[in-house]
């Protein structure tokens, strides 16, 4: 991990050194554990922001945290299977050509009149 990262972390309040040498920053056996599961959080969507809420929250707290991660990925994941439907369109649009396909054409005309993609979408087919 590039000491930069661990720099910013403890200036986030993430982890924090036991002691300074030299000026050098020295971090406790349990820091290993501490920076994977921040990691590990970064990785599943959440924000160094909503890390540091979600370790220093109560246990209430983490739960509601973990809903609301759980309704944006599920939202995330609607977008994505759209996006995807809409392009496999523009891949296999019988015109062969996406900006010469109606249907395709359709879908962003419908979002220039302030529709969603899923309802630009829907209308076109």
């Amino acid at each position: 991990m590039p000491t930069s990262a661990l720099r910013y972390y403890d200036e986030l309040g993430l982890v924090r050194p036991t002691a300074r040498v030299a000026g050098r920053r020295r971090y406790a056996a349990s820091a290993v554990t501490d920076v994977s599961v921040i990691r590990f959080f970064r990785e599943i969507g959440f924000s160094l922001a909503e890390i540091g809420r979600f370790l220093a929250g109560e246990r209430q707290d983490r739960r509601g945290m973990i809903d609301h991660k759980l309704a944006e990925l599920t939202e995330q994941q609607h977008r994505i299977e759209v996006a995807r439907a809409a392009l496999e369109h523009g891949r296999q649009c019988p015109a062969g050509e996406p900006m010469k396909c109606s249907r395709f054409r359709a879908i962003i005309e419908g979002r220039q009149r302030g529709r969603s993609v899923e309802e630009s979408h829907a209308r076109a087919h």
